[in-house]
């Protein structure tokens, strides 16, 4: 009779490699692919329903997947990464130039208020107060730009509040929702 390996799954996908090369390399690409994956739904499901912001329950939702899947501190800029090279293709119909160069900063927001909430809230609350907060980011990032540069957006022509309010409100749910997958999944992962 075969015995059977009762040790616990690995907590992230680079612990799976021997090598801590081959794990690392293996986990930045894991976290690129998600980020494309969550890009390439963000673009499938654009259709105008005047609700800026409202697919950032699915991107986050995967974002926060991946960082909490990763050992890695910026998880999220990482898999944001991979957004923005899919976004810097232009196969996904995107129109907006600095599109990228929004979604990378994106992650380094998520990354950097998550360090800075986890400090002081729980996990939960944590993740869904900076998902809020990052992908606020989006219209201000695009006001920024507006401002300088002359570019219109269609999503101030109602002004900036409506979009800010709409993206905060987006933000906390997919953080909320994500977070709260990763927490299910521990607590059934101990019993």
């Amino acid at each position: 009779m075969k015995s059977t390996n009762t040790s616990p799954l690995p907590r992230s996908i680079s612990s799976i490699f021997p090598n801590r090369i081959a794990g690392n390399v293996a986990e930045v690409a894991f976290l690129l692919i998600l980020g494309m994956l969550a890009i390439a739904i963000h673009a499938k499901l654009r259709i105008p329903m005047q609700l800026p912001g409202r697919q950032g329950i699915i991107f986050l939702t995967i974002i926060i997947l991946a960082r909490g899947w990763s050992r890695f501190p910026f998880a999220a800029t990482i898999a944001c990464a991979g957004s923005a090279i899919l976004l810097a293709t232009s196969w996904l119909g995107f129109r907006e130039p600095l599109m990228p160069v929004t979604y990378i900063l994106i992650g380094v927001f998520l990354d950097l208020l998550f360090l800075g909430f986890r400090k002081i809230t729980p996990f939960v609350m944590a993740t869904a107060l900076s998902c809020a907060i990052g992908w606020m980011s989006i219209p201000l990032i695009k006001f920024f730009i507006a401002s300088f540069t002359g570019l219109l957006f269609t999503s101030f022509r109602f002004g900036l509040g409506w979009p800010v309010m709409t993206h905060i409100i987006f933000g906390f749910a997919g953080g909320l929702l994500g977070a709260s997958i990763l927490k299910l999944s521990s607590h059934l992962q101990k019993k």
